[in-house]
């Protein structure tokens, strides 16, 4: 009888005298960890944490093929690659990359770039993007070198995360050909000429063996994110939306507060934190209370640290235990080694 909340982004990073979380009444979370017993881990990626949780711990996990398999079904099994959108650009003598989260690509340009990507590129694979900012290619054989994932990527040089391993050569040349089609594209005249950012790369990651067995770590498993969801049915569950708790024992992923973390929007963030309180904070209190469930955990893995967080239904009735803010937790996290000169 328990219950695991994960949450990527709860940890968001502390800066100053204030916290983004400081002025908002979350009465419920407060009475949560006012009773917890927290923990601080050491810093992991929340998609590495997760796979761990359904057994897998393999380098070459097919983050492609499991991200696709969260989306709407694919149209036939095959080998899956993320083909992400992305914008190129140097910074002095570096050239950068950046996510198509801030690209705000829309769903018409997107699917004027697949078709003619299917169109030119058709030797290749089978294009696909279930979303803007999530493009994929179907291949016929697994790619061998070792691509860097695109979060270890995003703001940072790319010469330093270029494929890895055997048959290199192939990708790099097919990168470069993508590049000089997107790059000359209409869709990049016009966005160019209305002073946005253009699309004019695609990041290639993802790739790993097709046959990755998994197992559950609950029978009911709520997720929002693709990679989540993929990881659930490739496991055999068919996960569940992740709107509100629903009442009995589960695993949820619920990824609303990690994109406002990554990209320090305080507000969006905010916003989120209270959407959970109203719908997972306070109906999980309540059924801590009511002995529906004997323990409840919260997960906030990240990149900095992972925060662990141990509620018992029997711990409720330590009346002295006072309510803490989110805020004062999150201050207890431990800060990085200082390194001397």
């Amino acid at each position: 009888m328990q219950f695991h909340l994960v949450l990527p982004g709860l940890a968001w990073p502390r800066s100053g005298a204030s916290h983004a979380a400081g002025d908002l009444s979350l009465p419920a979370l407060s009475a949560l960890l006012g009773h917890a017993h927290a923990s601080w881990q050491p810093a992991v990626a929340p998609e590495t944490w997760l796979a761990a949780r359904f057994g897998a711990d393999d380098a070459r996990l097919p983050y492609a093929a499991l991200r696709r398999a969260g989306e709407t079904p694919p149209a036939a099994d095959a080998h899956w690659l993320c083909c992400d959108p992305v914008h190129l650009h140097f910074s002095r003598d570096k050239l950068l990359l950046a996510d198509a989260s801030g690209l705000g690509i829309t769903t018409d340009e997107t699917a004027t770039l697949i078709a003619g990507l299917n169109d030119t590129f058709a030797d290749i694979g089978r294009f696909e993007a279930p979303a803007p900012d999530r493009w994929y290619v179907a291949l016929a054989d697994e790619p061998r070198p070792f691509f860097h994932p695109l979060p270890d990527v995003n703001g940072r040089p790319v010469q330093l995360f270029m494929p890895e391993g055997e048959d290199i050569a192939r990708w790099a040349r097919l990168s470069n050909e993508l590049e000089v089609w997107l790059y000359n594209h209409p869709v990049n005249a016009a966005r160019e000429a209305a002073g946005q950012r253009v699309i004019n790369g695609v990041w290639l990651w993802g790739a790993g063996p097709a046959d990755v067995r998994l197992q559950a770590p609950a029978p009911r498993i709520q997720a929002d994110a693709p990679f989540a969801r993929g990881l659930a049915r490739f496991a055999g569950v068919d996960p569940e939306p992740t709107e509100r708790y629903l009442d009995g024992t589960g695993f949820a992923v619920v990824s609303s507060l990690q994109r406002p973390a990554l990209h320090l929007d305080a507000a969006a963030w905010q916003a989120a934190l209270q959407q959970l309180e109203q719908h997972w904070f306070a109906p999980l209190l309540a059924a801590l209370k009511a002995k529906r469930i004997r323990t409840l955990t919260i997960s906030a893995p990240s990149d900095k640290h992972c925060l662990e967080l141990e509620i018992s239904a029997g711990s409720l009735w330590k009346f002295w235990r006072k309510p803490q803010t989110l805020a004062a937790v999150l201050a207890t996290a431990p800060q990085p080694a200082s390194t001397t000169p």
